[in-house]
């Protein structure tokens, strides 16, 4: 079969030695893009908080732990920046990312998901519109530089996806203003 696939013959491979997590991390692109499609921060902030919640959990199941727990508790964050704009607050998750995920740290790679979960949890405090979604984008380009560097599948076409996606809602954004205020 896996002749027949061509150039998918190695995605395959890497689906079939981690089926469930793989699967769970191609699920959770299908919230994430709901997510990046939103020009409601409101809306947006939830719909991503759930895309973190599954995709911590797909990390986990690839044992990817700084991932994981950078994922888990972007989650966290995302929920309590809709509700504050408290630079003490973002300082507490900053702090926490860095606390627990720097020690776990034992290849270059895993600074990546440290690095984008930083600039994410400051854009998604300090920011908002476009510059929100900028930061965000900078944040998806070192998440995507992880996933495809550690092998996630769903990882990976999530993070492309969403630079795109993001990418056209920042257009969209910036071409036809929404008439409220955060």
């Amino acid at each position: 079969m896996t002749a027949e696939l061509g150039w998918l013959a190695p995605l395959w491979t890497l689906f079939q030695q981690q089926p469930l997590a793989q699967g769970i991390g191609l699920a959770a692109m299908l919230v994430g893009v709901s997510a990046f499609l939103q020009r409601d921060d409101k809306r947006f902030r939830l719909r991503l908080c759930l895309y973190q919640a599954a995709i911590a959990f797909h990390f986990a199941l690839m044992g990817a732990s700084t991932a994981a727990l950078s994922a888990g508790l972007s989650c966290g964050r995302t929920i309590a920046s809709g509700r504050t704009r408290s630079p003490w607050v973002m300082l507490f998750f900053l702090v926490l990312v860095w606390v627990l995920g720097i020690p776990r740290i034992t290849e270059t790679v895993q600074w990546l998901p440290i690095i984008g979960t930083t600039i994410g949890t400051w854009g998604l405090f300090r920011a908002h519109g476009i510059a929100l979604r900028l930061c965000m984008l900078v944040g998806g380009l070192c998440w995507t530089s992880h996933n495809i560097l550690i092998g996630s599948i769903g990882g990976s076409l999530i993070e492309t996806t969403f630079l795109f996606v993001n990418c056209h809602t920042m257009y969209r954004m910036w071409r036809h203003p929404l008439t409220s205020t955060p």
